[in-house]
């Protein structure tokens, strides 16, 4: 009996095994990429937006450097400068100011200068997407440079006079706020009603497009340009804007509440 099962065995042929080989049952394969069905909405909720690849855990020695910096700017140096002056020196009111005036903006100012320079540059590294022109900068250092210059023409216009005109002197900085909060209205204003650009684009937003809230654009900026995150973090920025109503919503509570505040 063994041996006329061994002979059955020895006379099957190698076709016969390839059948028995290809009746086994196989694995079902993969649909095609066509055929998959995109995800839910809740699935797709639930995984949250598109991520910003930035952290800002990363850069908190130069955040808290910067921040300390244009705090003694703006306070340290001139009670330090103004209370030495006056009490070390018989130096005129009119000459104090000018030497304490003149440590306006060496900080901020400074910034703003290196900033334009990587906006300026041959590679579009720090500049806005789709085009942005090397001599175009971006909305933060446009918004910012009109603010700049008033305050500037300002501060020299009432410090000529000797004394120096104190009340001109006191709204040189809510001028400045208040030209900054202004447009940050309009661009509230102007995302409400659902208004297209059409002389001028802001950052990442071209002309044709809705207007954007200013927080984004000052968002944008900074991170990309100030903070190096480059193309890269304006493309991410603008496409977790693009898909997130929850984020577009929190910028515009944002806006309005740095605008009212500021105003």
């Amino acid at each position: 009996m063994a041996s006329t099962t061994t002979n059955i065995n020895n006379n099957t042929s190698p076709a016969e095994e390839n059948v028995t080989l290809s009746s086994t049952p196989t694995s079902p394969s993969m649909p095609p990429k066509n055929e998959i069905e995109p995800p839910d909405d809740h699935v797709a909720a639930a995984r949250g937006p598109p991520p910003l690849p930035y952290n800002l855990r990363e850069h908190k020695i130069m955040i808290f450097l910067f921040w300390m910096l244009i705090l003694t700017e703006c306070t340290l140096i001139p009670i330090i400068f103004y209370f030495c002056i006056a009490n070390l020196t018989d130096m005129r009111p009119g000459a104090m100011f000018a030497i304490i005036t003149a440590m306006f903006g060496f900080i901020s100012g400074g910034e703003y200068g290196l900033r334009g320079l990587r906006l300026a540059m041959k590679k579009d590294t720090y500049r806005p997407l789709f085009g942005a022109g090397r001599w175009s900068f971006d909305t933060v250092h446009l918004v910012l440079g009109q603010p700049y210059f008033v305050m500037t023409a300002l501060m020299i216009g009432f410090s000529i006079p000797d004394p120096p005109l104190m009340r001109g002197l006191s709204i040189i900085m809510p001028v400045g706020i208040l030209m900054v909060t202004i447009y940050m209205m309009w661009t509230g204003i102007a995302h409400h009603f659902g208004w297209h650009l059409r002389h001028h684009r802001l950052s990442s937003h071209v002309v044709g497009q809705v207007y954007p809230p200013l927080t984004f654009c000052i968002m944008e900026d900074i991170t990309a340009c100030d903070g190096g995150g480059g193309k890269e973090y304006r493309e991410a920025a603008l496409k977790r804007y693009n898909a997130s109503p929850r984020f577009r919503r929190m910028l515009v509570e944002m806006l309005w509440g740095w605008a009212i505040t500021g105003s």
